[in-house]
């Protein structure tokens, strides 16, 4: 991920109002392109200008090739208001993954935690995270279903980590394959299968367990079918159906005894 630093210069004529408001149909809808990441993005007025701080898949994430029809509707508004733009790309944020930089990834997982910031979808290869938009877009040319299923995943994550108010029912939609949460992001991977060709792997979060025997012993909650792996995939999945293109781990109560 980047750290973009975004300076909007008005016109005269403009009034506070109506710039906000174009600034935040403009910010929402690269947010919904995946072209920024995260949902707050707070903005400055400094002077003759506003000023706002974002996060970025990669450096290249703000050019105007990747825009889709909602982002162009909202930068064309600002050239017709005469609000003048800049991205200035201030660096690598210190703390984010990397981004795939395979040629050709032989699958997808989607994949996010309560803590993470970039795109929940990951490479099958290296588990770089991929930009969504370089994927085809999922839903009226955006991908919102994409990122509202990541901030549902995150809100029933914060549940089950806080340990206290939802914790039993963040954590049965996290784990449980038919789960409606479950439902909704395999439907998710389903379509970028067909959409990319590529096969697109949905995570079951597995938090405790009665010991390594018996999670070893685990079969396949959807296909009944066997799915433990000689080795775990990215040092964090341990069970992988290919049928059901579903992933899961040794439960992290038992992993953390041993």
């Amino acid at each position: 991920m980047f750290v973009v630093e975004g300076i909007f210069k008005p016109a005269v004529s403009q009034g506070p109002g109506q710039i906000q408001e174009v600034l935040d149909h403009l910010l929402g809808a690269l947010r919904m392109n995946g072209q920024i990441l995260g949902r707050e993005f707070p903005v400055v007025s400094a002077g003759d200008r506003y000023r706002t701080f974002l996060l970025v898949p990669g450096e290249n994430s703000l050019d105007k090739c990747l825009a889709n029809t909602y982002v162009l509707k909202w930068l064309n508004k600002m050239d017709e208001l005469g609000i003048e733009y800049t991205w200035k790309v201030l660096g690598p944020e210190s703390c984010s993954d990397h981004i795939c930089k395979c040629e050709k990834p032989k699958s997808y997982i989607l994949y996010t935690t309560y803590v993470s910031l970039e795109s929940p979808i990951r490479c099958g290869i290296c588990f770089g995270s991929i930009p969504l938009y370089r994927l085809p877009a999922t839903r009226d040319d955006e991908y919102r279903d994409i990122i509202t299923w990541e901030s549902d995943y995150k809100a029933c994550d914060t549940l089950q980590m806080n340990c206290s108010t939802g914790e039993r029912f963040g954590l049965a939609q996290l784990s449980k394959h038919d789960s409606s949460f479950a439902i909704r992001g395999r439907e998710i991977c389903n379509r970028i299968t067909v959409t990319t060709g590529v096969p697109t792997y949905y995570y079951l979060l597995k938090s405790s367990g009665k010991g390594l025997k018996t999670e070893q012993a685990r079969k396949c909650p959807s296909c009944k079918g066997e799915w433990l792996l000689q080795e775990p995939l990215h040092g964090l999945f341990n069970f992988q159906c290919d049928s059901c293109r579903l992933l899961s781990n040794i439960a992290w109560s038992v992993r953390s005894i041993g």
